[in-house]
């Protein structure tokens, strides 16, 4: 067999196995770098969380102020039980009088309100808010709600770039660069000496860590047969719920934004990926790297228990076709820039792309959405972060049976069906009803994560595998826009407190329903060639 001959990795696969020894120790190393991707792409929610505030009383408050003195009530309006955080009462008396401790209820005209011009932080935490005193009135609070905005965007640039390289380089070393960096300068985040270097560091973070969970996410699917691509999917995701644990559990424990960047530390020890991660043999083959990807598999069968020799590779060969031409073959190697403009002349890929990026940004919005709003409703808001990652891993582990079960796009179509109907519902429910809201919430993220989950796949099942991580990429990257939009709900809520959750539902009915137009990949071989992805649909039908 010639060094370059091609084989036939399914039938490779189901000699070695489909998801064995091999393939799990190769999944419990993916797991550090994929817990990184869930916090830097969510520590913001308590980095910049707010600080519970009220106005500073000039005429009452020493220099080292506390939060809620005896005689609060008689100088700012309460709320529901709360200091209001951004009015206070009129004073009838000069800001300059030496008595700071007695504030008496005639000392204020309680049927005048002002705005505060100056704040006094509760300090049970430290986060960017009380740091930089910024508020939750809606003069400052922009400058909070868009730091999550800001970390969307760097992934959103790192997206495709980390594709391209991923397509280019290897998934391996896409992985390697991205989490490295990604916590090199998470630490160094820490030294922000401003506001502004703040943003910068966030961003940059951001888009480094963009490389992560996707180059983690296709080096798994493609280290692994057709029968374990949506468990191993499920479990790759469950990693990032954890790491979502994590960065709740460490951001409980320390309460101050520069001392949580020190769990970026562990990060760095990655860099032993270099000698013990294996590359995706999908991806050697497709560059033509054949005594590799045989190397690879001896190892795994050799760690599966099967016994498999250099000779037997022979029986895996694909025989070359006569007359059949370099465009024709799916492991000669071609530029992808040629690729990506056989994809785009093609309306079925071209139409299916934007479908996919659509339901990614649905996807994407409501989970980022929901996320975040889980520390504005009743409860401690650490303890309801971890129950919203948590109930994401039996969604994870009910996936596979729906999307093997049901199909891919069924799976698809009716999860967020569901998550659509139960926010539109959680739209109406009281805001005392703390409960209720919690028993309602946690289905409505469930649902959206499994619908998250199958889009994965799904999409990364239904484009050639010389393009397979730049489509993925791509419709990650669009997807971002909704994850851009998410952080800025807390706004849309000061002009109609119910908008996010309408918007949350009708956008995921929507996408649930065209998705139907896309053809199903249950059972279906990978596309290696841009023809071969055409004909899912075709070959369906027939």
């Amino acid at each position: 067999m010639a060094a370059d001959g091609t084989l036939d990795l399914d039938k490779l696969m189901d000699e070695v196995g489909h998801f064995g020894k091999f393939q799990g120790l190769f999944y419990l190393l993916l797991s550090f770098s994929i817990f990184y991707s869930a916090i830097a792409g969510l520590s913001y929610v308590f980095t910049t969380a707010n600080v519970k505030h009220r106005c500073r009383i000039a005429e009452c408050d020493a220099e080292k102020a506390i939060y809620q003195p005896e005689w609060l009530s008689n100088a700012v309006p309460y709320e529901d039980g709360k200091p209001s955080s951004c009015e206070k009462y009129l004073s009838r008396r000069s800001s300059s009088s030496a008595d700071k401790t007695s504030c008496l209820p005639g000392t204020f005209d309680n049927s005048s309100k002002v705005k505060c011009s100056d704040w006094v932080f509760d300090t049970e935490e430290w986060t960017i808010a009380n740091e930089w005193n910024f508020t939750s009135c809606f003069e400052t609070q922009w400058r909070l709600t868009i730091v999550g905005t800001v970390n969307n965007i760097g992934q959103f640039v790192g997206f495709p770039l980390a594709g391209y390289f991923s397509d280019r380089v290897g998934r391996k070393t896409t992985l390697l660069v991205s989490i490295v960096v990604t916590c090199l300068l998470g630490v160094l985040r820490s030294t922000a000496w401003c506001y502004e270097a703040f943003l910068f560091f966030e961003f940059v973070v951001a888009g480094f860590s963009g490389g992560i969970y996707n180059s983690g996410f296709i080096l798994g699917m493609e280290q692994v047969g057709s029968s374990a691509r949506v468990i191993g999917g499920a479990v790759i995701s469950c990693f990032y719920s954890i790491g979502m644990v994590l960065l709740a559990a460490v951001a409980m424990w320390v309460k101050n934004w520069r001392i949580l960047q020190a769990i970026y530390l562990p990060g760095l020890l990655c860099f032993v990926y270099y000698w013990i991660l294996p590359e995706s043999v999908r991806w050697l083959q497709s560059q033509g790297r054949t005594t590799e990807v045989k190397t690879i598999m001896l190892r795994a069968a050799r760690i599966n228990g099967v016994k498999l020799s250099e000779q037997d590779f022979s029986k895996f060969e694909i025989p070359p076709v006569e007359g059949k031409t370099e465009e024709d073959n799916p492991v000669q190697k071609r530029s992808t820039s040629d690729a990506f403009k056989r994809v785009f002349k093609s309306k079925i890929l071209v139409g299916r792309l934007i479908n996919c990026a659509f339901c990614f940004i649905t996807n994407s919005f409501v989970y980022i959405g929901l996320s975040l709003s889980s520390v504005s409703i009743g409860g401690d808001k650490y303890t309801n972060f971890m129950l919203v990652a948590l109930v994401e891993i039996p969604a994870y582990a009910v996936t596979p049976f729906f999307s093997d079960r049901f199909g891919r796009r069924r799976s698809l179509c009716v999860s967020l069906l569901i998550a659509g109907v139960i926010c539109i519902a959680f739209a109406f429910i009281p805001d005392d009803y703390d409960t209720a809201q919690l028993i309602l919430f946690l289905p409505g993220k469930f649902a959206i994560t499994i619908a998250f989950t199958v889009v994965y796949v799904f999409t990364a099942e239904l484009f050639p595998t010389e393009l397979r991580h730049s489509m993925l990429s791509t419709c990650s990257m669009v997807g971002r826009v909704g994850s851009i939009i998410a952080p800025q709900t807390p706004l849309l809520a000061e002009i109609y407190k119910p908008l996010p959750f309408y918007l949350f539902g009708g956008i995921s009915v929507a996408s649930g329903l065209l998705m139907l137009l896309i053809p199903e990949t249950l059972d279906q071989k990978l596309p290696d060639t841009v023809e071969e992805a055409e004909n899912l649909g075709k070959r369906q039908n027939k």
